[in-house]
């Protein structure tokens, strides 16, 4: 048996620890806090977390207040963004109905974000497209409405506006996602929303001819003979005759041609015939390259005190029995403006005689035995002066007017003013310069946030005006 030791107490064997009342204190209230805050967070977290419903409600009436300024400060057209914003919230009330609340508060949400761009852009919206360039007869018929009135350039274009040309007139057309279309003299050609699944634009051509080039979206053009659906970086043709038939011709890309009862798809440089009434497609044609043009060099100035002979060159095409050669006052070649239009030259070089003073374009295409005609030469540009051009660092810069940019999604289309017969840059890519100094240019930032465009005027002489432009790009 184990002997005791000197003052252990009677009983098993216990250690025994002596703890201040102090230390007992100091953890209770430590305890005590800790209960309390987490009370307090528990109440707070409840109280401030909305249940589905309630996150609906609160959301629609926000789209409802933001409705209500833009009714009376934006007018509503069929594509507007009061018009998808008032579908929005009838959707959002709609899904509220049924108990669906989620799907409430997505569509209220949409709806906010339609209203806020109509009030962030109060005058003329933008649409599902825009002209950037009008020349000669152009006529709009907006949608629900039954008379045309002239086009405006950088007005807006919205689902369901028809597009009129007349003999004189062309206009290029840029949808929102970067698609450009340039519809032809004497055509009619109607502008359609995609669908919510679809992508890219989408257009119903109804006589005439449109030229279209994609970048980074696909496109689809309907005529009553066919539907094509153009794949990004593609450049399409389209010559409607009148709801007869439809000649389609991919010049670069690819392009899906449908009817009724066939499918074929064209790759680079091939053309079909689709018809309306048996559905059928031709077989395909292999068209001829498009000549490189090599001589003058683009904005070259001729002094008409010296001649007015000009001699054109450009690189023999494989297979080409022909070329033809425009030269027009006008960048989109209209009939009035066009002063040159040889289709029987054999050589590839020419003379041809330009007497009058202004600028002036060019273009050669070739055809080959078929009577197949390539695309177009990429166009030149030359002016004819009768007083030579001032000379190096003699004179002031020139002038450079830059208007506010038009803003489509990530797309900008810059318009402004410089001297005639300057050349104008954006961010070193070439703007188009009519010969009043008046250009326009086109412009893609691929990344979201604020971006610098440097725009640039460089006249004959050398001098150079530089103007900076700050612009945001916002993702929708």
């Amino acid at each position: 048996m184990p002997k005791r030791k000197p003052n252990q107490p009677v009983g098993g064997d216990i250690d025994w620890f002596v703890i201040p009342i102090e230390k007992l204190r100091q953890w209770g209230i430590f305890a005590l806090v800790i209960v309390v805050a987490a009370f307090v967070a528990y109440f707070v977290y409840t109280r401030s977390r909305k249940s589905p419903e309630e996150r609906a409600r609160t959301e629609i009436s926000n789209a409802a207040a933001i409705l209500e300024k833009v009714s009376t400060a934006v007018p509503a057209r069929p594509g507007s963004n009061v018009s998808q914003a008032r579908e929005y919230f009838q959707s959002a009330n709609e899904a509220f109905g049924k108990k669906s609340f989620d799907e409430a508060y997505r569509l209220a949400v949409e709806s906010q974000s339609y209203g806020r761009r109509a009030l962030g852009s109060p005058g003329e919206e933008t649409g599902d497209a825009s002209f950037i360039f009008v020349e000669g007869e152009v006529a709009v018929q907006t949608a629900g409405h039954s008379s045309f009135e002239a086009a405006r350039q950088r007005q807006g274009l919205f689902d369901g506006d028809f597009i009129k040309t007349g003999r004189t007139g062309s206009a290029e057309i840029m949808f929102s996602d970067g698609t450009l279309y340039t519809v032809r003299p004497g055509s009619l050609f109607e502008v359609r929303r995609p669908a919510a699944s679809a992508a890219g634009s989408v257009s119903k051509m109804i006589s005439g001819a449109v030229d279209v080039y994609t970048s980074a979206s696909t496109s689809t053009v309907a005529t009553d003979a066919a539907t094509a659906a153009i794949d990004k970086e593609s450049r399409v043709a389209l010559d409607v005759a009148a709801g007869d038939r439809t000649r389609l011709t991919t010049f670069r890309g690819r392009t899906t041609v449908s009817t009724a009862h066939e499918t074929t798809v064209l790759g680079e440089r091939e053309e079909v015939t689709a018809s309306v009434g048996n559905g059928a497609i031709s077989a395909k044609v292999v068209v001829p390259e498009s000549p490189q043009l090599v001589l003058p060099a683009d904005n070259r100035i001729y002094d008409l005190k010296t001649g007015d002979q000009i001699e054109l060159k450009w690189s023999t095409v494989p297979k080409a029995a022909r070329y033809r050669i425009q030269i027009s006052r006008s960048r989109l070649f209209v009939p009035d403006a066009t002063e040159v239009d040889l289709d029987d030259r054999t050589d590839t070089a020419a003379r041809v005689k330009v007497s009058r003073e202004g600028s002036y374009f060019w273009r050669v295409a070739a055809i080959n035995s078929e009577a197949h005609p390539s695309d177009w030469s990429l166009v030149r540009r030359f002016k004819m002066l009768t007083e030579p051009p001032r000379q190096l660092g003699a004179a002031a810069p020139p002038k450079l007017i830059v208007s506010t940019p038009q803003q489509m999604g990530n797309l900008f289309l810059i318009f402004g003013r410089t001297d005639p017969g300057a050349i104008v840059t954006v961010n070193a890519e070439p703007a188009d310069v009519e010969a009043d100094g008046s250009f326009k240019k086109t412009i893609t930032i691929d990344r979201e946030g604020y971006a610098t465009l440097v725009i640039k005027a460089v006249d004959a002489s050398g001098n150079e005006t530089i103007k900076p432009l700050k612009v945001f790009v916002e993702s929708l």
